[in-house]
This record gives C-alpha cells, structure tokens and sequence, in this order.
C-alpha cells in the first residue's frame, strides 16, 4: 500500500495541458545514467519538475545529481512550498508512520494550563479495530507498549508500533488494550445528530475526509436533517484533510443556492499552465471516489439555510478548507475553531512510466494555487476562523458533544447568547509536543489528476 493518504482532484480538461507541457520537455538526447543511480532518479525528478512545478522559474540551474534523492529534492523547493513531496514505500524516512492508517487512532501530546504533558486519544476511526477494543476520545494512555510516553520518545514508539504491526496501550480509564494493524476503512460521516434544545433544530455533522464511495452516508445524513426540520446547520471540519474534489462541489452546492453552471473553482498554474475556471456540474461529474452526485439530488438535500456554521481546526486541509473558500461568495461562513492548516494548491502525481529504470519513487510537486468563483484564494498560513476556540483548552469530549468548546459556541451563537452573557471558556492556551494527525498533513497529497 502506498505511505499516505492520496486525495485527488480528478478532471479531464488537464489533458489538454499536459499535451502543452509535455512538449516543453528538455532539447537534446536524455542522458544515459545507470538505471536506479541517483543521477537517473534525480535528473527525472528535475526534468518533471522544471515542467510542472508552480515555481519553476526559481529551480537552481545546475543542482548536484550525486545526492541521495530526498536531499536533492529538498534543495529544488521553493522557499513557500510547504507541501510538494516525493516518497518511496520502502524508504520510510520519506514519510511519517501514521497510526490511523494502521489501528484507526489518532494521539496527541500536550499540556493543558501548564500541566505536565499527557497523551491522549484525540480520535478513533468507527468501525476501527481501536474502535472495537473500546478506545475513546479523550482517554489518557499513560505507556506504550510498555513504556511512558514523552516528547523525546513518543515519535519513535509509534514508528515501533507501526512497523511490527500491533499497539499495546495502557488507558487511563480502561486499562491495557492492545490493538493488531489492519486494513482502515474509514466513512467519513462519522456522526449526525440534530440538537433540540435551541428555538429551532440545529443539525450537527461530523465529516472527516471527501469520500464519494460514502455518497449515501452523507445523503441519508441530510435526510435526517430535512426530517427533523433543520434550520442551522453545523459542520465539524477540524480533522478533515480533505478528499475527492467532486464530493466537495456536490456538499458545497448542497448549502448553498447554487446553479450547476456557476463556477465553482479555479486553477492558476505555472506560466505555462494558465488558468482554468471550472463549474459545479462539470466538477461533480469528475467525482472519482464512487458514483457522482446527480445535480437534482443535490437539490434535494438542501436546507433552508441562511447561514452555515463550520467548525475548524489546525488539520483541516485542502478540499476541507476549499469547501469552506467556494461557500463564500454564495452564502454566509461562520467559522469557528483555529485556523486551517493552509494547503491552498494541488499537485500532479508522478510515477517514472519506464519499468526497466528501477524508479519506484512517488513524485508530488505542486502544480496549481486554488481559487474560488470571484477569484479569492491565496491563504498559505490558513483560514482564520471567525471566533476562535481551542478543543485542547481541557478534556476532549466525544465527537457532538453539546459542551465541546467549538459546538458550545456555536449553539450559543445560534441561540443568541451575547458574548457578556456566555459562560467563559477555558480555553487555556496548550502546548503540543506531538500530534499523530501530522503524518496526514504531511503524507496526504492534493492531487490533480491528467
């Protein structure tokens, strides 16, 4: 299977252009490197990118070929290029171990108000082998296959952990629980609810990821909604790396009063690349991930919203935080959370086409910055919420809870209750030493497809 997560933005009009870039390869005869050398894999790594990359105007001219491939790569990016990445499943420094992958959890460790470090479960994928061993959000584990875990050793017991496939943890609450690796499939609704206790229902939705393989899921979910008469809507967001592009524009235009043929996005790419705007219709119907959603039935799922309440944190990403740009010149955005993890750019998954070369690396350059339908875009360091909370400000609650700090907030807004009247919030400022949820903003690719 391959290191990461691949989220990808699939769209047949790049075929076109990839037809004008491919013509823009280098003049003259390939050089003949050994095959599998460092000179082979760098000089396609160079030669792809000086054709791809955003920032290709900025390649150093003559880089070093002899270097191993990872730090030859590394001195190609641009300063501003936080995300471009080339892997190698059998070379794990290229790539973060991941635990959700592996066991369907996710760890955190961090100090709360100036308490001593804890780790905690910050999420449990449902339908997960960590789901079915018991573990919760917000229980403590206190060792690690045996060993407690710190700032200086949590990163290594994971690695561990992951490479001989099986967990042990000691929880707080519950007690030693060991957990064997498997196969994760994770449907990204992992809750809906609607909350009664406000003038009018508030409909909840916990979505992690744009997955079209779970269009009924999602469909079933507004269903509910429509039936118990939903006027507020709140989306939680704040670990959603993003997905399949075609799902983002069917949700987006599920919430807002949108024509099919409105536009929905726009790609600028490198100087040869250009622009290209593309329509809701013509996005949906490029879903990848399952079935695309039919515009009537996008129709049909649409609430009577005035406004969408989203809930965000430091791992919403790509797709995730383009659902939250593309709502914008359409409806009203209340965001409420921290601020996004900004990945405003998608890539172009590269793989060496001749087999006799022994090149099994995994190019992913950046290729397009993302815009919405009036132009906005270009928000590197994230989306800033409109009212900012923090979940680690004490106990992680489970996922709906009407007194998690970003649902709180919400429901008090959509209640009326004025910032002098609200309690106050803890919201101490926390101190992370490690979060398992960076190998998703690290390993997941936005990727476009040729």
């Amino acid at each position: 299977m391959d290191a990461g997560y691949k989220f990808h933005f699939k769209n047949a009009l790049w075929t076109a252009l990839v037809l004008v870039l491919s013509a823009c390869k280098k003049d003259g005869p390939e050089p003949d490197y050994p095959a599998g050398s460092n000179q082979y894999i760098n000089d396609w790594i160079l030669d792809s990118m000086q054709v791809y990359y955003y920032w290709n105007s900025s390649l150093p001219r003559n880089p070093d070929l002899n270097k191993d491939p990872l730090p030859f790569f590394a001195t190609l990016k641009n300063p501003q290029d936080r995300f471009s990445r080339i892997y190698h499943n059998a070379v794990p420094e290229s790539y973060l171990p991941s635990p959700v992958q592996h066991f369907g959890l996710e760890l955190i460790l961090y100090s709360a108000g100036g308490g001593a470090p804890q780790a905690t479960v910050a999420l449990v994928v449902p339908g997960s082998r960590a789901a079915a061993a018991g573990l919760q959000r917000g229980q403590r584990i206190t060792h690690i296959d045996g060993t407690a875990p710190t700032a200086g050793n949590i990163q290594n017991l994971i690695g561990a952990a992951v490479a001989q496939r099986s967990i042990t943890l000691d929880v707080a609450e519950a007690g030693k629980i060991t957990i064997p690796a498997g196969t994760v499939s994770e449907n990204p609704v992992y809750l809906y609810k609607t909350f009664n206790d406000s003038p009018t229902p508030v409909a909840y939705l916990f979505y992690n990821s744009f997955d079209g393989r779970y269009r009924h899921d999602l469909v079933q979910a507004f269903d509910a909604f429509r039936q118990a008469g939903a006027k507020e809507l709140i989306i939680d967001l704040r670990y959603n790396a993003g997905g399949d592009v075609g799902v983002c524009a069917a949700l987006a235009a599920a919430l807002c009063p949108v024509d099919d043929t409105d536009i929905f996005i726009e790609y600028r790419g490198n100087q040869r690349a250009g622009i290209r705007r593309e329509t809701f219709a013509k996005t949906i119907a490029k879903t990848y991930s399952g079935t695309p959603f039919p515009f009537a039935g996008i129709r049909s799922m649409r609430l009577p919203l005035s406004r969408v309440f989203i809930l965000t944190g430091r791992h919403t990403a790509s797709a995730a935080e383009f659902l939250i740009q593309s709502l914008r010149p359409w409806t009203a955005v209340i965001q409420i959370g921290e601020t996004t993890l900004g990945k405003d750019m998608a890539s172009f998954s590269i793989r060496d086409n001749n087999a006799n070369k022994n090149n099994a690396w995994h190019l992913e350059p950046l290729v397009f910055k993302l815009y919405n339908a009036h132009s906005e875009g270009d928000y590197p360091s994230g989306l800033a919420p409109d009212i900012q909370r923090n979940e680690l400000g004490g106990t992680l609650l489970p996922l709906g809870h009407p007194d998690d700090p970003l649902i709180r907030e919400a429901l008090e807004r959509i209640n009326g209750i004025t910032a002098k009247a609200r309690t106050a919030l803890p919201d101490r400022e926390p101190h992370i030493f490690y979060d398992s949820r960076e190998a998703a903003d690290r390993n997941t690719s936005f990727i476009v497809s040729p």
